[in-house]
């Protein structure tokens, strides 16, 4: 906080300070002060804590990829060319939008829904329940088991900090961190599910086809769950 805009850089596998120039950078900048190099591994990064860096009002929770549905049992791609759309003016597929619970995204055409937790209990009906989204055939397009949710926000958010920065719009982009710091504690899965049931959580996906039909086509996998800050 105290070091004012920093240069954009992240850790290579060595765990040294590289340069980095893509827009995305502020979360690996932050790791890369801190010492953690960049991983997908379900556990905290720094000293127990989680650690997220965000610049916008919106926070992502957790990025979870579904474990079954279409999704789970054709992979990302083949999703996002399913229930994706084509960008205008850009080569390009993309499956985004905000979707709530019970409520149908007019864009993608699919429903957030949730089996097994009772809203007005606020617990956990069925161990076996799952969050999904459902097509207009009301066919899993996505679907995430609790178990599988659970292990993930249980084991890597059971302390979670929230990082705030600003980018100062440079190329080479450079960042500040700034203050107060959110923090998270003695989460609980359930609290999780309310949040999702009242609203306050969503699910804004970002995943996407590059080039989908040219032999140098890239994807990305870009499943989020976000709540207001």
């Amino acid at each position: 906080h105290l070091s004012g805009f920093v240069e954009s850089i992240r850790l290579n596998k060595q765990g040294e300070r590289i340069p980095y120039s893509a827009r995305n950078g502020g979360g690996y900048t932050l790791e890369a002060m801190l010492g953690i190099k960049p991983n997908a591994i379900a556990a905290p990064d720094y000293l127990g804590w989680e650690v997220k860096a965000f610049s916008s009002s919106r926070i992502t929770l957790m990025t979870p990829e579904p474990s079954s549905g279409f999704y789970g049992d054709n992979g990302v791609e083949a999703f996002v060319r399913k229930y994706g759309r084509k960008v205008a003016g850009k080569n390009q597929l993309y499956f985004t939008g905000n979707h709530v619970l019970d409520q149908t995204n007019k864009t993608t055409g699919l429903k957030l829904v949730v089996d097994g937790f009772d809203p007005q209990t606020k617990k956990i009906t069925d161990v076996n329940g799952s969050i999904f989204l459902l097509d207009q055939n009301a066919h899993k397009a996505a679907s995430w088991s609790f178990s599988h949710l659970l292990n993930h926000w249980n084991k890597k958010h059971a302390s979670a900090a929230y990082v705030p920065f600003t980018n100062n719009k440079a190329t080479p982009p450079k960042y500040q961190f700034g203050s107060p710091v959110y923090l998270g504690e003695r989460t609980d899965f359930s609290k999780y599910l309310n949040a999702l049931a009242e609203g306050k959580v969503i699910f804004d996906p970002g995943s996407k086809v590059e080039n989908p039909d040219a032999p140098n086509k890239s994807v990305k996998a870009r499943s989020q769950f976000r709540i207001n800050k």
